[in-house]
């Protein structure tokens, strides 16, 4: 009985792909039209070609004073040049932050302090400062940093600390110089 169902369909499938080819045949017949013969000569004359110049994605420094830096970093990059607001760079890419860790601080130039009045030490220019407290809009941010083998906290003014920049930075490129911006510093890239 089985055998006998099988057969069946295998006959039903058999005629069912017989009427679909020709179907398919007798459609593709009717429908097709006489192919063109194209010269390629006679389409393009009178053609003009001119000749298109690429633009380039360009960004724009969104207020005064936008550092340029020589590495996407913070911390341990040095500021090249200074872009006033309205300078158009040409952008490259956008990469991420050498700085990992937010809460480090490098101090700027060289800082002294009293502990008491006749301990007098000295903060030598590149020392790590661990920010205990960022600066809330008073210009002091409060860190650690050890001086002679022991940790002290302090206020330091935050112009005399070098903060670190943990975002994006745009890659971009002004007069042929390299450099790193930070990415909200600048506008989104445009075709110009």
């Amino acid at each position: 009985m089985l055998k006998n169902i099988f057969d069946k369909t295998i006959l039903l499938f058999l005629v069912a792909l017989l009427v679909g080819v020709a179907a398919g045949a007798i459609y593709s017949r009717a429908t097709a039209t006489a192919e063109r013969q194209y010269n390629a000569a006679q389409l393009t004359e009178g053609l003009q070609y001119t000749k298109a110049e690429a633009g380039r994605l360009q960004c724009v420094a969104l207020h005064d004073k936008v550092a340029l830096y020589n590495t996407p970093s913070g911390l341990n990059g040095k500021i090249i040049e200074y872009l006033s607001q309205g300078v158009k760079v040409d952008y490259i890419d956008t990469v991420n932050s050498q700085d990992k860790d937010d809460s480090l601080a490098i101090v700027k130039q060289q800082l002294k302090f009293r502990r008491y009045i006749f301990q007098k030490h000295v903060i030598p220019a590149g020392t790590q400062v661990r920010i205990v407290r960022e600066d809330d809009g008073s210009g002091e941010t409060v860190g650690r940093v050890v001086v002679d083998g022991k940790e002290y906290e302090l206020d330091f003014a935050t112009e005399l600390l070098q903060l670190p920049y943990v975002g994006q930075w745009k890659q971009v490129e002004l007069n042929g110089k390299p450099g790193y911006v930070k990415y909200n510093d600048v506008s989104d890239s445009k075709l110009m």
